[in-house]
């Protein structure tokens, strides 16, 4: 067995302790955010962070007296429809956003060349904090966006060929709070995606999630351009030239439909969290010209 096979093996087991009811539950990360991984090559290992090295440094730093808009956006697992969706969702947030230089995208990687830094949880982490170090916290709107699958226990799940992981929304959380991100919109894109809500909501936070805490979303093919929220949400509501908030209820309806026509069950049931302050946040940024 390679390398691989024998982490895939090892991680396996690791997971399925995270998945197990409470009592019988060994966390080896103690629920923070962290992964199991493999050393990549000394050359890729070098050149990965290079890559992530460099759009650290390409973010511009905020206009005291202008509310600026940060996009962090995050691919988890990887297969190609989830980098697909994160390339093109950052794209979209970019310039629905007015966040030209303002933006960070990490992925998971394919099997061929690498294009964006790994989306493992240091660079997570390291992406989410040098976005606080850079903010006015009063001033400004960090969105974040993560695609993957989602497991039962409301985990977004990483995995690549090197590394795998889980995101819980308590870490999302904690790597927000520490870096000091005040105002934030976090969309996620995953089975089972509701459980961030109830760890994130407040007034200063939109929460927008795929799926109900209980369910799961559908359309995560790796043929496939978008999962069903993804094609819903940005490639027709937000495209379409729908804000992020009107853009979600029009999502929804769509992807009733497609689910209906489809006899997909149980339907997914997209969820929302809508903190004032950050809806009043967010509606200036869109009105930013």
């Amino acid at each position: 067995m390679g390398g691989w096979g024998r982490l895939r093996s090892l991680l396996a087991m690791a997971l399925l302790a995270l998945a197990a009811p409470a009592a019988a539950q060994q966390d080896p990360f103690n629920g923070q955010f962290g992964a199991m991984q493999l050393a990549p090559p000394a050359p890729e290992a070098a050149h990965l962070s290079r890559m992530m090295g460099e759009a650290l440094g390409a973010l511009e730093p905020q206009r005291p007296g202008h509310q600026d808009v940060y996009v962090i956006v995050a691919a988890l697992w990887g297969e190609p429809v989830f980098e697909r969706e994160a390339t093109q969702a950052e794209q979209i947030l970019r310039t629905h956003l007015h966040a030209e230089g303002r933006s960070i995208l990490l992925t998971a990687g394919g099997e061929g060349e690498r294009t964006h830094p790994a989306s493992t949880p240091e660079n997570i982490s390291a992406a989410i904090g040098q976005v606080g170090s850079m903010i006015d916290p009063n001033e400004d709107l960090v969105v974040v966006f993560i695609t993957s699958h989602g497991s039962p226990d409301g985990s977004a799940a990483l995995r690549n060929r090197q590394t795998i992981g889980a995101l819980r929304p308590p870490n999302l959380r904690d790597l927000l709070n520490q870096a000091g991100i005040v105002n934030r919109v976090v969309i996620v894109s995953a089975c089972f995606s509701g459980a961030f809500i109830a760890p994130l909501a407040d007034d200063n936070t939109i929460v927008l999630t795929a799926a109900a805490p209980d369910r799961t979303s559908f359309g995560c093919q790796p043929e496939r351009e978008w999962t069903f929220f993804g094609d819903a949400y940005f490639n027709h509501a937000v495209r379409g030239g729908a804000g992020l908030l009107p853009a979600f209820d029009q999502a929804k309806v769509l992807i009733t439909q497609w689910e209906t026509a489809q006899h997909l069950t149980p339907p997914s049931n997209p969820q929302k969290w809508i903190g004032s302050h950050a809806a009043e946040m967010l509606r200036r940024a869109e009105a930013e010209h």
